[in-house]
């Protein structure tokens, strides 16, 4: 997966029957990349995704808590507007000036 990100709307995404998925082998499963809605009688049931990219999914909703949790900390927030004035005034190192400096240190 050359991307590694999911879609919002995923091309891969097919509807089948829940009598149809029986008929699914384990390999068939490992080797497809689509995602299946499961479904009986026209009505939803659960979704079929592959464990990759339920675990890309879980990153990402892992990376949006994540940024929430830091939007919503005043102390966080002050820090990284300090940094990005920082960085706009141009008091920035480079990381070779930094590693430089931590082996001098020793």
């Amino acid at each position: 997966m050359a991307d590694r990100g999911v879609p919002i709307i995923d091309p891969t995404v097919k509807h089948i029957g829940v009598s149809k998925l029986r008929g699914f082998s384990a390999s068939k499963l490992r080797d497809t990349n689509d995602t299946f809605v499961i479904q009986e009688n026209d009505t939803p049931l659960a979704v079929l995704v592959s464990y990759e990219k339920f675990l890309i999914m879980q990153e990402q909703l892992m990376s949006v808590f994540n940024t929430l949790e830091l939007l919503m900390n005043k102390d966080e927030m002050k820090a990284l507007h300090a940094a990005l004035d920082d960085v706009q005034a141009g008091r920035t190192r480079s990381l070779a000036e930094i590693r430089a400096e931590l082996k001098k240190r020793g």
